[in-house]
């Protein structure tokens, strides 16, 4: 029909329209295709908005095929200022709107440190909530979910960022039904400061002999500004026998120490040829490991976080003085969470709570050659996190 007109102005006018129409078409095969999410507003569509200085979108079509999803294929709209907690509008076909949160602050590490414990009390502040995922307070997500693993367990299915958004939806509804704009969200996943074994699916990564981009950067590229970081770490032979126990890998301090033994050697083998990152993050070491010896060298993890984000986003914790003195410390926590002091009514009601997650069965201690070698193994470590942290109490004289 245009054709049959010949006026330059409407032969424009009609060009016009149709790429309209065209593009309009294009942005729904992107939206409904290569994200498989139905949002609009977390699609980006130009260059501009798929590259930064530092992230740089590859994989569009991820999502459709199954694989890991490209974090940094994903756009979120601007925080909305008036809340606390990082939430947005997340803007859904025919134009229903509906809010989503991301954390306000993770509790990133360690296992058998006292993270679950210690989560327990911090969602006793009415300001503080956890989420759908384990125990109320891990979404495993960033560790294993996204990745389809879990622990040893290889082949589940890959969870979508959209559905890592969902698990903060309690938050949501009580920002947006109940205008209380000062709560706030929290993932406690403590395999999350060390569990890098997906880093080989992450699509920036393809190719490299070491990973490039690891979770701290999702997160600072998500949050736009740090995340509130909280780090609990224990003593790290007493963390790993507990470890050892808890997951059932032997019974008792004679097993522990044969396999201290053998976890070393397979440690010092692959040392000999790759980097300590390379053998800390390698899938086939972890699943031959008779005992998860490496998670307790805390200096390689923590580097990994505190070269993405500044020291002042970290509230580092040690276990023995969480026991020890818990009223001080949950007191510094919240300090740091930027939340109302307790009364001290609720706060005794915290401290009163019993004791969440503590290992049974740990028959005896650690053998005194055992530790000796773990000293040993832990020596260059344990120095290497007081010097990152500059606090010589994590050289761990004390013990």
């Amino acid at each position: 029909m245009c054709l049959n007109i010949y006026s330059k102005k409407v032969f424009l006018l009609c060009g016009s329209l149709t790429m309209t129409f065209v593009f309009m078409q294009i942005t729904w095969f992107n939206v409904y295709f290569n994200n498989g999410m139905y949002k609009f507003s977390r699609i980006a569509f130009t260059e501009d908005d798929l590259e930064s200085e530092e992230f740089h979108c590859i994989d569009r079509l991820a999502s459709k095929y199954s694989r890991v999803e490209d974090i940094f294929c994903i756009v979120l709209p601007q925080f909305l200022p008036h809340l606390k907690n990082p939430c947005f509008y997340d803007v859904v076909l025919m134009k229903k709107r509906k809010l989503r949160c991301l954390p306000y602050f993770y509790i990133i590490g360690i296992d058998k440190s006292g993270s679950t414990d210690l989560h327990s009390r911090l969602v006793k502040h009415p300001l503080v909530y956890g989420n759908t995922g384990v125990m109320k307070k891990e979404s495993q997500y960033w560790c294993w979910n996204r990745y389809g693993i879990m622990n040893k367990r290889k082949g589940n299915p890959k969870t979508s960022f959209d559905s890592y958004l969902d698990m903060f939806e309690q938050t949501a509804n009580l920002i947006e039904e109940k205008n209380q704009t000062s709560v706030v969200a929290s993932d406690a996943s403590p395999m999350d400061m060390w569990d890098f074994r997906g880093w080989t699916m992450i699509p920036q990564n393809e190719g490299l002999p070491e990973p490039k981009i690891l979770t701290p950067h999702f997160l600072k590229y998500l949050h736009k500004k740090p995340p509130k970081l909280i780090i609990q770490l224990r003593e790290p032979i007493e963390r790993l026998y507990s470890d050892y126990v808890f997951l059932e890998y032997g019974k008792d301090p004679i097993d522990f120490h044969r396999h201290v033994v053998q976890a070393i050697e397979m440690m010092e083998v692959c040392l000999s040829n790759h980097s300590r990152r390379f053998c800390f993050y390698d899938a086939d070491l972890y699943d031959k490991l008779p005992v998860r010896i490496h998670l307790s060298c805390y200096s390689v993890f923590l580097r990994e976080w505190m070269q993405v984000f500044p020291r002042f986003a970290f509230h580092i914790i040690r276990t023995t003085e969480y026991t020890s003195d818990m009223e001080t410390t949950l007191s510094g926590v919240f300090k740091f969470l930027e939340l109302p002091p307790l009364s001290q009514s609720i706060m005794q009601d915290i401290l009163n709570q019993t004791r969440r997650h503590v290992t049974a069965d740990k028959n005896g201690v650690v053998l005194p050659e055992t530790r000796r070698l773990l000293q040993n193994f832990y020596s260059e470590c344990n120095q290497e996190t007081a010097t990152l942290l500059d606090d010589k109490r994590f050289l761990w004289l004390d013990h």
